[in-house]
């Protein structure tokens, strides 16, 4: 099974239009097996749908998302996880123990904050 989780740097980013990279993981009989990282092309909604329908994406996680991308991708079949935040390896970790849930406290970890009054790419929503 593969996830996607939008990420910066090492962490969740906090809104899934803005972050700079999407990783995307492979897991295997409740292990990650690998990880390959694709950038974010912009606000392409279809893009990502496509994308994740192909590669057998059958979740998504991040900090937070716009009701279209969430209409886009929950279209497709893919489940939409958001109000996660942490570190790369941790999230997959809690996400395979099922312990995953959303953390609404910002900026609980490095790299973790919510950027005050929103997302920077205006058509992200």
């Amino acid at each position: 099974m593969r996830i996607a989780i939008a990420t910066d740097q090492d962490c969740v980013s906090s809104h899934f239009g803005c972050a700079p990279a999407f990783t995307i993981v492979e897991l295997d009989e409740g292990r990650m097996r690998g990880t390959f990282t694709i950038p974010n092309p912009g606000c392409q909604h279809a893009f990502w749908a496509d994308l994740f329908s192909r590669n057998s994406i059958k979740h998504v996680i991040a900090g937070g998302m716009g009701a279209n991308a969430q209409a886009v991708i929950r279209g497709c079949g893919v489940d939409v996880i958001l109000g996660v935040q942490g570190r790369l390896e941790d999230v997959v970790k809690r996400f395979l123990d099922g312990s995953l849930t959303a953390d609404t406290k910002p900026g609980a970890l490095p790299g973790a904050a919510r950027t005050p009054g929103g997302c920077s790419c205006p058509e992200a929503e």
